[in-house]
């Protein structure tokens, strides 16, 4: 992030009138109109990829341990 970019947008911001700043702000929610759309996540291919993994039948168990091994392996 250009720090020092954002603080000269703040100020230009708020050197604004509020008549100003009302339209800046109707200028920018136009751009962020994005189209919401489902997405099928039962057919996705990623679905199911690992479910024959015998080492991942309890995933909570899996998580833990690899937790465990990262945690050992930088504070260890």
């Amino acid at each position: 992030m250009n720090k020092q970019l954002v603080n000269s947008l703040v100020r230009v911001i708020n050197s604004l009138t509020e008549e100003e700043r009302n339209h800046l702000v109707s200028q920018l929610q136009k751009g962020r109109t994005f189209e919401q759309r489902s997405v099928d996540f039962v057919n996705q291919p990623f679905i199911g990829m690992w479910k024959d993994r015998e080492d991942l039948a309890d995933s909570s168990k899996w998580v833990k341990q690899l937790r465990q091994n990262e945690w050992k392996n930088k504070h260890g």
